[in-house]
């Protein structure tokens, strides 16, 4: 069971808990359009910001942009040694 919380007018997830459900009053304080529901799902696989609280289910958010995977630096400087030294060979 997942307990997630967002925001009634936009639909916008700004919390969820696996296990620790509960305590609404807490988790709602200062938060004057937030609602809480209990979902029968895993947590997501996604950021909090993938997603939207729609037709009593998660759907995906369409204005989030996956972030891009992160780099190996080390990889890179490798191949760059690799393309120098094929270079000066061919000179």
């Amino acid at each position: 069971m997942l307990e997630v919380r967002y925001n009634k007018k936009t639909g916008e997830v700004t919390g969820w808990w696996g296990n620790r459900h509960g305590n609404h009053e807490a988790k709602l304080k200062n938060r004057p359009n937030g609602a809480i529901v209990l979902l029968d799902i895993d947590v997501p696989d996604k950021p909090l910001e993938a997603w939207l609280y729609k037709d009593k289910k998660l759907v995906a958010n369409p204005d989030y942009v996956e972030p891009l995977p992160p780099r190996d630096l080390f990889s890179e400087v490798d191949e760059l040694k690799a393309r120098i030294i094929e270079l000066e060979r061919t000179r």
